[in-house]
This record gives C-alpha cells, sequence and structure tokens, in this order.
C-alpha cells in the first residue's frame, strides 16, 4: 500500500508513536534519575559528598540486590511478597548459627542462611509452577508464614553476640566503596549477564511473554518458574546476610516492607507487570532513583515518614504509566 495513502499515514504515525513510547519506556526514567541528581547537585552541597554517596549507596545496596532478583519474576509475569521475610529469615538463622557455634560459625552461619531461604523458595516454586497457586496468593501466605515463624523462635526479640570480623561485610569498604555496593554491583551483572545473555534468560522473557507459546516452543514453563522463585529468595538470603554484618544481630524485625520497596524499583525501572518485558539495568536505575528521592528528602527535612508517601506515588505512577503505554500500543496497531 503506498505510504501517501491514508491507510499507509496511519500506518506511519502509528509506527513512529510506537518508536516514541518505546524510547521513553526505556530511556525516560534513566533521563529523570540524571536529572533529579542534577537539581540535588545544584541545590544541596551535601549531596555531592563522599559521605553522603557512601551512604546512599550503602543503604540501597540490599534493597538493590533484593530487586535484582524480584527483575526475574516480574518479568516473568509474577512476582514474590515473601522476599523481605526470607531477608528476615537468612538474617535469623545466619546470625542465630554464628552466635551459638563455637568452631567455623560464621561458614556455618552463612549455609545455614542459605538453605532455610532456599527452602522458602523452592516452596514457592513448588505451589507456583507445580500446584498452580497464583504468586500473589503463594508469596503472600509464604510472607506471613515466615515472619510469624521468626518471631514464635525469638520471641520477637534480638540477639546479639556475632562476630566481630563478620560487620566488615555489613559496614567496610574496599578502595573506598562500601563493600555492600560492592556486592551489588556483582549480583546485578552477573544475573544481567544470565538475563540478556543466557538461553534460560530468554526463557524467562518467553515464558513471561506468552507461556502457551514457550511451551509449544519446548521450554519448560514449569521448571523455569520454579527455578526463578529459588533464585528469587536466594537473593534475598544474600540481602539478609549483609544485614547480619550490618547490625551484628539475629533481627526479627528486619526488612520489614522491603518487598514493596523491590518492586517499586523494577517497575520504575521499566518492566511491565504484565510480565515479558525488563531489564537489569532500568532495575538499577529504579533504585537508585527511589534511594535519591530518600536521601534528599533527608536533605532537606522532610519526616521521613513522608519517604514511604513518596515510594508509593512513584510506584502508582509508574505503574499508570505502563498500564498507559500498553493501552496506547495496542491501539496503534
Amino acid at each position: 500500500m503506498p505510504i501517501d495513502s491514508p491507510a499507509g499515514r496511519v500506518g506511519s504515525e502509528g509506527s513512529k508513536t510506537r518508536i516514541r513510547r518505546g524510547i521513553i519506556r526505556r530511556y525516560g526514567m534513566t533521563l529523570v534519575f540524571l536529572a533529579l541528581v542534577a537539581f540535588m547537585l545544584a541545590t544541596k552541597s551535601q549531596f555531592g559528598t563522599y559521605q553522603n554517596i557512601s551512604n546512599v549507596l550503602a543503604q540501597n545496596s540490599i534493597i538493590g540486590i533484593i530487586a535484582c532478583g524480584m527483575t526475574f519474576a516480574i518479568i516473568l509475569g509474577g512476582f514474590d511478597l515473601s522476599v523481605g521475610s526470607v531477608a528476615a529469615l537468612s538474617s535469623v538463622v545466619g546470625a542465630t548459627l554464628m552466635i551459638d557455634m563455637d568452631v567455623l560459625s560464621i561458614p556455618i552461619g552463612i549455609a545455614g542462611a542459605l538453605l532455610a531461604c532456599l527452602f522458602v523458595g523452592a516452596v514457592n516454586g513448588l505451589l507456583i509452577a507445580y500446584v498452580g497457586v497464583n504468586p500473589f496468593v503463594s508469596t503472600l501466605g509464604t510472607m506471613t508464614v515466615v515472619r510469624g515463624l521468626i518471631y514464635v523462635a525469638t520471641n520477637a526479640t534480638p540477639r546479639f553476640g556475632v562476630p566481630y570480623g563478620f560487620t566488615t561485610l555489613g559496614l567496610g569498604k574496599f578502595l573506598g566503596i562500601p563493600i555492600p555496593a560492592i556486592i551489588f554491583m556483582i549480583v546485578a551483572l552477573l544475573l544481567g549477564f544470565v538475563l540478556h545473555k543466557t538461553r534460560f534468560g530468554h526463557y524467562i522473557y518467553a515464558v513471561g511473554g506468552n507461556a502457551v507459546a514457550a511451551s509449544e516452543m519446548g521450554v519448560n514453563a514449569r521448571r523455569v518458574r520454579f527455578a526463578v522463585y529459588v533464585l528469587v529468595s536466594g537473593c534475598a538470603a544474600l540481602a539478609g546476610i549483609i544485614l547480619i554484618g550490618q547490625t551484628a544481630s539475629a533481627t526479627p524485625q528486619a526488612a520489614l516492607g522491603y518487598e514493596l520497596t523491590a518492586i517499586a524499583a523494577v517497575i520504575v525501572g521499566g518492566a511491565s507487570l504484565g510480565g515479558g518485558s525488563g531489564r537489569m539495568w532500568g532495575t538499577i536505575v529504579g533504585v537508585f532513583l527511589l534511594g535519591v528521592i530518600a536521601n534528599a528528602l533527608n536533605l532537606f527535612g522532610v519526616s521521613p515518614f513522608w519517604q514511604p508517601v513518596a515510594t508509593g506515588l512513584i510506584l502508582i505512577v509508574a505503574v499508570a504509566l505502563d498500564g498507559y503505554s500498553g493501552r496506547g500500543e495496542f491501539a496503534s496497531r
């Protein structure tokens, strides 16, 4: 059909609209993040100091590690509400073993924390992939059960006495960079490679985009879902281990609300709740965008109680834009 015809012009305009929407969706939050950083550098001299930047990196690294795992779940078309409780489980199990064991306390504590959390991830994976339970119901249930068991086991009381040397993992620095931030970057690079450069990552996009079509192409969708939820719990376990290093204790109340912040970071970073789209780079930007906003509120003297309000509003806007973009793309076809 000639491009000058009415139908051709409509098709051309629709194609341009999709391209514009794609560019905005892919780079919009990065531009917003850069603009926010530029604004803070221009208005608050404290923002650009080494101490403040170091604090922002350290404070957001734990959420960042959890968000890296959450990226896989959201691209798959689900999410995991249990990650906060799983991180707390990791913190309590790991710290308790480190306190109670006399020999090899740190390696045993780390191994115990990982095994406990991977078991929870396996339960989520079995329920979602093989039993067919909705991810919201499954992970909400495990979130509640795990947090309740933590409170019962500890009587909701922290335990202290973690080996002092282990605090280096949570509070130490290497070449001036907080160690938690270095671990976050390593996790992001490794999982980014898995997501974008391996067959498993391609399977995740395929199942999240259209599970039926993926299965017809020979992808074992159940196995992919199971592996993803185990991976998400593994990331939460690592976050909990770093929490031990930051608090030097077993803290039952640790990581409260982290699941919503991690989901917000992934969605703000451009992933779609409908599944099939998202990038690890976008998640990193989302994590630090939320972190810089929280830091900006602190520097401007705003009450910390407004921080969850800001996070919630950003999440609402991001989800609304995602829905609008999807409707617009469908309408332009």
